[in-house]
């Protein structure tokens, strides 16, 4: 068997990879409430007029979430980040929390007039 892979994933990358997964669900719900919000901003992140601007947040999103990985993955390798579980932890049970609250279409749709 070819031995591409290892047998196990480094408690720093897991964490990085939590940690960004996270920063990508707050762009993600900052993104749609920018799109929501100002047609400037929708048509800068169109990038196919036949989808609309999703494809840009979904490339927004990925971009976040690849960029903070490498980022966190770096400045964490090869560290005893034990002390950090918790905090990733929860940063990423309120980041989903918070997405799910402000993709909610009368979340964003609130207007003070």
């Amino acid at each position: 068997m070819l031995k591409f892979f290892k047998n196990r994933v480094h408690e720093s990358f897991a964490l990085a990879a939590v940690l960004a997964g996270s920063i990508a669900l707050h762009v993600a719900w900052i993104d749609n409430l920018l799109v929501s919000r100002s047609s400037i901003f929708a048509e800068w992140v169109t990038l196919n007029p036949e989808i609309g601007p999703i494809s840009g947040i979904y490339v927004d999103v990925i971009g976040a979430f690849f960029v903070s990985l490498l980022l966190s993955a770096g400045v964490w390798k090869g560290r005893d980040v034990s002390h950090w579980k918790d905090r990733v932890f929860w940063f990423f049970i309120v980041s989903i929390v918070v997405f799910l609250l402000m993709t909610l279409p009368f979340i964003y749709g609130f207007a003070v007039i």
